[in-house]
């Protein structure tokens, strides 16, 4: 179903148009269910480019320290599972897809594509997906 979303969206980008889709993993009866890598797929078969894969952190901002800001829901069914001596995490973050339509006068012609998180570009060629990469600015002592 979700290919289908994706390649109606496809016919209403211009070349070179982006698609941007968030997505998280859920669990279904204890199973981690990797729907990233799903929408990944989708997108491929829809005739999308992914041209990025980047984090949102789903939490707050208290006092200078990040605080997770997970739902109820979540947190119940981690707390219930801890209870029976399973031990799961709250999802922490979500993952942001960007997608391109291919151009192909652009491929043609060896341009290459911009990348949103990290300002570079890649080769049209280029068959993995880009990485948003940010450095680490915990400046705690670590005595």
């Amino acid at each position: 179903a979700f290919t289908q979303i994706l390649t109606q969206c496809r016919t209403m980008l211009r070349p070179g148009g982006t698609a941007v889709v968030t997505t998280r993993p859920w669990r279904a009866r204890g199973e981690l269910i990797d729907l990233p890598s799903a929408v990944l797929a989708a997108g491929g078969a829809a005739g999308m480019i992914p041209s990025e894969r980047c984090v949102a952190l789903l939490a707050g901002i208290r006092d200078s320290r990040l605080i997770a800001r997970p739902s109820f829901f979540q947190m119940k069914n981690v707390r219930d599972a801890r209870r029976q001596g399973i031990p799961l995490h709250l999802v922490q973050h979500e993952d942001v897809l960007v997608f391109t339509r291919p151009d192909p006068s652009a491929a043609q012609l060896g341009v290459p594509r911009p990348t949103a998180c990290t300002g570079g570009s890649q080769r049209p060629t280029r068959q993995t997906t880009g990485r948003c990469h940010y450095r680490r600015t915990d400046k705690r002592s670590r005595g």
